[in-house]
């Protein structure tokens, strides 16, 4: 009943969000086009750096489109599921964030899901897609290609988890715009294989700030080069990762005072 109850209020920020943005109709576009045209350049960067090589610290091109292609849908999935964080700033400075602590539903639901952006369905769908097209074109194992959706799922948590931190910090210092600029910049570290860096860079941004498994290890176990104790640890950082953030959310709203205090 509780799980029904908050799927509908979720399609209700989503049905009122959906009819705001759409009154925009030049701004989706240039919108749009701009997303676009950073993915061509970066692509294009890709493509540039394998005229002069034929491997990347051991990754082959395949690879390393794979690995742009992951941190693309899984940074789109985000950016449309939790568009509202960016805008958590604004319920604090203005007090409104007293209007929602106060209604008989999460409050988690509302300033994390309570703007879902459609607009980036017009990139996401593209994503998946060629996403699909170039795991089946290295191979046809059923198993590889389930377990690669598992450690995206995985990855996914992580990502959800770093926004759920985000919104929790956010109470304390009343700042979102530069600690979400931080966690973006940090991110796109893993538009490449995590490998490619040099150590220790690599050993912090895959264990401790768990970028590598977020956007490599899923193309790791899909090729088999991932053990088993690596498999253990992913799962045991995305767990860790999302219940320390539902707690620290929950400590943030108990320090958190109203605009009336």
């Amino acid at each position: 009943m509780n799980l029904k109850h908050n799927l509908k209020i979720f399609f209700s920020f989503t049905k009122a969000y959906f009819k705001m943005v759409v009154q925009s109709r030049t701004g989706i576009v240039f919108f749009t086009l701009g997303k676009i045209l950073r993915f061509l350049f970066f692509l294009g960067v890709i493509f540039i750096v394998f005229k002069k090589t034929n491997s990347l610290n051991g990754w082959s091109l395949n690879q390393v489109l794979l690995c742009y292609f992951v941190f693309n849908f899984l940074d789109t999935v985000t950016q449309m599921l939790y568009r509202e964080v960016y805008r958590f700033r604004s319920l604090l400075v203005s007090g409104n964030l007293d209007l929602i602590l106060i209604r008989p539903y999460n409050p988690l639901l509302k300033v994390l899901l309570g703007g879902v952006d459609f607009l980036d369905l017009f990139l996401l769908i593209p994503y998946f897609l060629i996403l699909n097209f170039l795991l089946f074109q290295q191979t046809t194992n059923l198993l590889s290609f389930l377990l690669f959706w598992i450690f995206i799922v995985n990855s996914f948590l992580i990502l959800t988890a770093f926004h759920i931190l985000i919104l929790g910090l956010a109470i304390f210092t009343i700042d979102v715009d530069h600690t979400i600029f931080i966690y973006r910049d940090i991110l796109r570290l893993g538009q490449f294989p995590i490998d490619i860096y040099k150590k220790p860079i690599n050993f912090i941004f895959t264990f401790i700030i768990p970028i590598g498994v977020i956007t490599t290890f899923p193309i790791k176990i899909f090729y088999s080069l991932l053990n088993w104790q690596s498999v253990i640890i992913s799962f045991l950082i995305s767990a860790s990762f999302l219940s320390f953030s539902l707690f620290f959310w929950k400590k943030a709203l108990s320090h958190y005072q109203s605009a009336s205090s």
